[in-house]
């Protein structure tokens, strides 16, 4: 089972179009960040991209692989954005999955995605493939924090 199994797939408005260049969502409800699009400076556009992709007002998980590249100002500004829109991201953000396939990595990665998610309110975790993030996408989109639950963890799989 993938995230495109699940119950219903919501239709995404075309006023609310995301740019394809930056989010695949052919697997709505997961949404995948696409690797180019990690490039200096795109923390600004990613930023536009996620108000776009809350105000669907539906459930989804975004998945990344790790880019070493990023750089730090971006990193900054991508945490800025989440913990300023923590209520909103954690309403409809039921998770960020990382892909990381060197194994020796994936304790940095977790401790980076921790650093940058830090007061998001959103459950993020590392994997080591698109395969796994698939299969987690949906035990993630049912088992959504509830308001009173305890803060998101960070977890390597």
């Amino acid at each position: 089972m993938n995230a495109a199994d699940s119950s219903s797939t919501p239709v995404i408005h075309t006023s609310l179009a995301l740019d394809e260049r930056f989010f695949d969502v052919s697997r709505f409800p997961l949404v995948r960040l696409r690797p180019r699009a990690v490039k200096p400076g795109y923390a600004f556009a990613w930023s536009a991209q996620m108000r776009r992709l809350v105000a669907l007002s539906t459930p989804f998980v975004l998945v990344a692989g790790h880019d070493e590249r990023e750089t730090a100002d971006d990193a900054r500004l991508r945490a800025a954005w989440m913990r300023t829109h923590r209520v909103t991201l954690a309403a409809y953000c039921r998770g960020i999955i990382v892909i990381e396939a060197r194994i020796e990595a994936r304790a940095t990665t977790r401790e980076t995605l921790r650093a940058l998610t830090d007061g998001s309110g959103v459950r993020t975790v590392v994997v080591s493939s698109m395969r796994v993030a698939g299969e987690l996408a949906p035990v993630l989109l049912k088992h959504s924090k509830s308001a009173g639950a305890p803060a998101a963890r960070t977890q390597a799989l």
